[in-house]
């Protein structure tokens, strides 16, 4: 079933590259695969389409999460946690300039294939739908380039050295060019949900998810809302039933395909394409990678509709009405996960839950556990790898397939790029800044209590809002965060809601110091204190004393790579910077 496909793939990238080996030119020559000769046939215009997918890397589509407030990387010392921490400048290779030529390179693959593919002798009908796929996965690159970076090349053809040296284009003229070309990708696509071999291709409902997307990004809440109501009411896309499985191989859409809510998503196959997402997330030994952070945790509500504690969504607020179902300050880490909104128990690993990091925190030091029971952290079980050590306490579950997380590269679930839980959202906020700040219950009913409902947590009532004290943005903001962690749109969210200064460059701290001791035997960071809540801390910030901060004059942009500007100084620098 899965011929979608990547034989092809790496065939076609290596005729068109230039990058073959002696040994594969003997066989291969050059002058029987090149783009004055290759571009005839439909099945050819598909074999050049497939690096077009290349474009839903898996670094790309996933890292966003960790820049935002809701994941913290297993090393600090790691470009990857530069970034949240506001310590990342334009010298640094990995993010800031390994993104800006991931994207570009994705770019070059799609217009390759837009320069040529009107040559096939094939139906222009046929045609220009194999084009409106690649503009559409262009479009995908130029939103991470345009979210990151403002102001980038607006580059539309394969163009020679002596163009590559302009400056770069206005973000508002970026973004109503891949506007128009998802318009046009739009009309061009067919509506039904790929299957059998067309498995994880792009169509019309995809082409109008990103276009929603982008304008909500890009502040046309009209266009947001518009295209999203669109989806919502004319697509063949709904929310699936079970939350979990959709970050998980069972509920991959090849596998079941009652799954009708991934619009978009990287497809992976067992032995051709495969990542190591459920390793990383939690294995049997050695650091994870995706730590969920304390932020993430304290955003759950509990079950009642209320919050848990004010966390840093209403910090300082004396008006806030908290729940009653909750212990705080903690004294056991089973706190943390009682009677809180069910998606928190589907996002991460509780007490109870099976457990595939081998060794965790409990006292049994070094015995592989079936169960899970308490956070290991390195410096209390003899600074040994036998388990999954972490750095906040947190683990997740979504992306995590306990009988392949400790086999290396070997997780073939697709990752999502857009659900169609995010139309739902995306709808609600543009909803919401159009009417002035404000949604009606009817509209929050057919959006937000959709999402609570699939998982039983209570719904959003405006008139409960109001009693407890609590805000309509911020509640909105909560939901995406819940909802859609490790959607890979954490960081835009922060960037779109300018509450950088709010959510990032905090300290990364774990359990409450209370939780530690009765539960664990001590502060597995003694040196570094707890902040003022009581919590341990792993890094500082500058509160603290430390490094970590958020500066709102030149932390809503990243900074264009220095590799870059010594190559072309008419690409400028972003303000701060």
């Amino acid at each position: 079933m899965k011929n979608f496909r990547y034989i092809n793939i790496i065939l076609f990238t290596v005729f068109l590259s230039g990058s073959c080996s002696d040994d594969f030119l003997d066989k291969y020559p050059l002058d029987s695969v090149t783009n004055e000769t290759y571009w005839q046939t439909e099945d050819q215009l598909k074999a050049a389409l497939y690096p077009c997918y290349d474009g839903f890397q898996y670094e790309l589509v996933m890292y966003p999460d960790i820049f935002g407030p809701d994941v913290e990387w297993g090393d600090l010392n790691s470009g990857l946690s530069k970034v949240p921490g506001g310590i990342h400048t334009a010298l640094d290779g990995f993010p800031i300039s390994s993104f800006w030529n991931y994207t570009y390179g994705h770019i070059f693959n799609c217009n390759n294939f837009l320069d040529h593919y009107d040559e096939a002798e094939v139906d222009q009908e046929v045609k220009d739908s194999y084009a409106a796929e690649a503009k559409v996965l262009r479009a995908l690159q130029y939103f991470w380039l345009t979210s990151y970076y403002g102001d980038v090349p607006l580059v539309t053809k394969v163009i020679s050295s002596s163009e590559a040296y302009g400056p770069r284009t206005p973000r508002a003229e970026v973004i109503g060019y891949i506007m128009d070309d998802l318009d046009w990708a739009a009309e061009k696509l067919g509506g039904e949900i790929p299957s059998g071999d067309d498995l994880g291709r792009i169509n019309r409902w995809g082409a109008l998810a990103l276009k929603a997307r982008i304008a909500l990004q890009n502040e046309m809440w009209e266009v947001a809302a518009e295209t999203a109501k669109e989806i919502m009411d004319n697509g063949p896309y709904a929310l699936y039933d079970d939350y979990l499985a959709l970050y998980r191989l069972n509920g991959d859409t090849e596998v079941n395909p009652a799954n009708k809510e991934a619009i978009m998503f990287s497809l992976y196959a067992e032995d051709l394409r495969m990542h190591n997402l459920s390793g990383y997330i939690c294995k049997p030994v050695d650091y994870i990678r995706f730590n969920a952070s304390r932020r993430l945790v304290d955003a759950y509500l509990c079950t009642d509709g209320k919050p848990a504690k004010k966390g840093l969504e209403y910090y300082g607020q004396d008006n806030v009405t908290l729940s009653d179902l909750y212990t705080y300050p903690e004294q056991h880490y089973s706190d943390y996960f009682e009677e809180r909104d069910p998606r928190m128990s589907l996002t991460l690993y509780s007490p109870g839950d099976e457990w595939p990091g081998g060794d965790d925190g409990d006292a049994d030091v070094d015995v592989a556990n079936p169960v899970f029971s308490l956070p290991r952290f390195a410096a209390l079980q003899n600074n040994n790898r036998i388990g999954a050590n972490g750095l906040t306490g947190f683990y997740f579950k979504k992306y995590n397939n306990p009988e392949i997380a400790s086999d290396y590269n070997r997780d073939h679930t697709n990752i999502n790029v857009i659900r169609y839980a995010e139309v739902l959202l995306i709808y609600a906020e543009a909803m919401f800044n159009i009417q002035g700040e404000s949604l009606t219950q009817d509209q929050i009913d057919m959006t937000v209590n959709k999402l609570r409902n699939r998982v039983g947590m209570h719904p959003m009532v405006l008139s409960e809002l109001s009693e407890w004290g609590m805000d309509l943005k911020t509640e909105l903001h909560r939901e995406r965060r819940v909802e859609m962690s490790l959607d890979g749109m954490g960081y835009f969210d922060i960037l779109r809601w300018k509450n950088g200064d709010k959510l990032l460059g905090k300290a990364v701290i774990g359990p409450n110091v209370n939780v530690c001791e009765n539960d664990l035997g001590g502060n597995p960071f003694p040196d570094n204190g707890v902040d003022e809540f009581g919590n341990i801390i792993y890094e500082k910030s500058r509160k603290e004393g430390g490094l970590r901060n958020f500066d709102p004059s030149k932390h809503y942009l990243w900074p264009v790579p220095y590799a870059e500007r010594t190559k072309n100084e008419n690409l400028g620098q972003n303000p701060g910077w």
